[in-house]
């Protein structure tokens, strides 16, 4: 989760016709399902920034995600009108195809007003940060083994190494990861996200772990994830 900087851009500057330009048309490309798609979704509803979502469910959704990014992983946001050589006038890239990238993004244009709505996703946070790569890790090997056991693979060799992946990584998240707290950091965020997945898609046995499961019940309460429900 690096920083980006330089994406200040200011949408008030005149146009040709001596009016002001519009901001650009934001598509967020994803599904309901996903917990990384969620994580955007809550931080560009914090931000006040409309965007168009695109379900990569559907055969049109997924052949305009592959036209724009090859890897074809969600979330992707796509930007426009595009500038030259694909970017915004002010020089940001029109295409981001990562969470973190894009939550970077959010917080370098959005940062008052994602203050506002309770988060501080500040990019010095090494502790937050490292956090976060523990949580995503975990979120991660989850993933990977409901599609390979979706596609029937046997629960053997490399698909139940990543059960053991999920285990080890939320007991050590039980140990060392803060209690839900205001401003909601990214490690927080993610947490919410990947817990709350984890437990719709049966990945793990949270009840094993006291603090996570706390820390679970004070994200539902909090109502930051409210209609953003994996699902």
């Amino acid at each position: 989760m690096g920083t980006i900087e330089g994406f200040q851009p200011s949408f008030e500057k005149d146009g040709p016709a001596g009016g002001a330009v519009a901001p650009p048309v934001v598509k967020l490309y994803g599904t309901t399902t996903s917990p990384y798609t969620r994580k955007i979704r809550l931080l560009t509803r914090a931000a006040g920034l409309p965007v168009t979502m695109v379900d990569t469910r559907t055969a049109e959704g997924a052949d305009a995600l592959a036209h724009i990014a090859p890897l074809g992983k969600v979330p992707v946001i796509e930007m426009g009108p595009p500038g030259p050589a694909g970017a915004l006038d002010d020089g940001a890239p029109r295409v981001l195809a990562d969470s973190g990238l894009i939550a970077a993004w959010l917080w370098a244009r959005h940062a008052p007003a994602l203050r506002a709505a309770g988060f501080e996703l500040s990019p010095d946070d090494w502790s937050g940060r490292a956090l976060t790569v523990a949580v995503e890790g975990a979120l991660d090997a989850a993933i990977n083994r409901f599609y390979l056991l979706r596609d029937k693979l046997p629960d053997q060799g490399y698909v139940s190494r990543q059960a053991d992946r999920v285990a080890t990584t939320l007991a050590w998240l039980d140990a060392h990861m803060p209690a839900f707290a205001r401003p909601l950091s990214g490690a927080t965020l993610s947490l919410g996200c990947a817990l709350d997945w984890i437990v719709f898609r049966g990945m793990a046995d949270l009840p094993r772990f006291g603090r996570l499961v706390a820390f679970r019940e004070a994200w539902t309460a909090s109502g930051v994830g409210v209609g953003t429900e994996p699902g």
